[in-house]
């Protein structure tokens, strides 16, 4: 019979194992290499980034109360942090104002409780000086009064104000005929304005308009006291009402008299504000009452605007008309 053979052959594969051993812990140690050096870049890369929100971010800390005119420079930044650096540009505009105004308010009202705080004092030291008579501490007592009836007001006007301005006054809109309120503080009125020789006016159309009436009376009240105090003897004070647009009324206050300056204009609604020493000497207030003014009618809803030339100066006192 035939004869098988069985060939067998044997290739030594040692060397290629190593290889593929060798392979095998380079791409790891490469991989690892490159998922490090990655972290690496990235963390760079983030650093980099994040340096201009560092530098802001140290700016913003730096500026304080002393240095509330330092602004960012939105031209330094990158673009996708232009806007961020507008907007807090934009907030420290608004509390410098706020800021300013605080200040300039708590020195305002410092001088104002300075005078009458200081006339007591001495009136009080000047009456306690020497053993006096009766009837000259009574008029002591009357001129002590008197100051302290005017603190009193004007602490009251400042926490009014101050709810106004906080939202913590809600005015009831009553319906309102123009002419029948104006008529009712011309009569109001009538003795102080002829002491003056003032003669009152009223023109335009009776209407009907939306505003708590206490509100209206008082606003307007302060807007006719202010004319008489300024109006020159033997002058008229005008009051005149009509439409503005289809929603608004425009009810007038107008009075002959010294023109007030136009830089003065955009802040004699400021609280404590007078326009110059020649007028506040005719001022017995504690300048609160065209501040009143505007709170009364920014609370009902409207605003109030002046403007003064060399004949008149006419406050104008816009209010929501009432639907017919």
């Amino acid at each position: 019979g035939q004869q098988q053979y069985k060939i067998t052959t044997a290739i030594d594969m040692s060397f290629h194992l190593h290889f593929l051993n060798q392979f095998q812990q380079s791409l790891w140690a490469i991989m690892f290499g490159s998922a490090v050096l990655i972290l690496l870049v990235a963390w760079f890369a983030i650093h980099q980034g994040l340096n201009p929100l560092r530098g802001l971010s140290q700016k913003m800390h730096d500026i304080q109360t002393n240095k509330m005119d330092v602004r960012l420079d939105e031209n330094k930044v990158p673009i996708e942090l232009v806007n961020m650096v507008q907007s807090f540009n934009s907030m420290l505009d608004r509390l410098q104002g706020e800021f300013i105004r605080l200040s300039n308010f708590s020195s305002d009202i410092a001088h104002e409780l300075r005078t009458p705080l200081t006339n007591i004092i001495t009136q009080t030291q000047v009456g306690l000086s020497k053993k006096r008579q009766l009837l000259e501490y009574q008029e002591l007592l009357f001129s002590n009064l008197e100051e302290l009836e005017r603190l009193t007001k004007m602490v009251s006007d400042m926490l009014w104000l101050a709810k106004t301005q906080n939202g913590l006054v809600k005015p009831v809109q009553n319906t309102l005929k123009s002419h029948d309120e104006i008529e009712a503080l011309f009569e109001y009125f009538d003795a102080l304005a002829e002491d003056s020789l003032i003669t009152f006016k009223k023109k335009g159309q009776n209407l009907c308009f939306y505003c708590d009436k206490l509100h209206f009376r008082q606003l307007l009240s302060n807007l006719l006291s202010n004319a008489i105090r300024y109006a020159p003897k033997g002058s008229s004070i005008t009051v005149n009402s009509e439409i503005f647009t289809a929603e608004k009324i425009c009810i007038s206050v107008i009075n002959t008299g010294e023109r007030i300056p136009s830089e003065h204009l955009p802040y004699l609604f400021d609280r404590f504000y007078r326009p110059d020493k020649s007028r506040q000497r005719h001022s017995d207030g504690a300048g609160l009452g065209l501040a009143i003014v505007k709170a009364l009618a920014q609370a009902n809803g409207g605003n109030i605007e002046v403007s003064s030339n060399n004949q008149t100066t006419s406050f104008k006192v816009f209010l929501n008309l009432a639907k017919s």
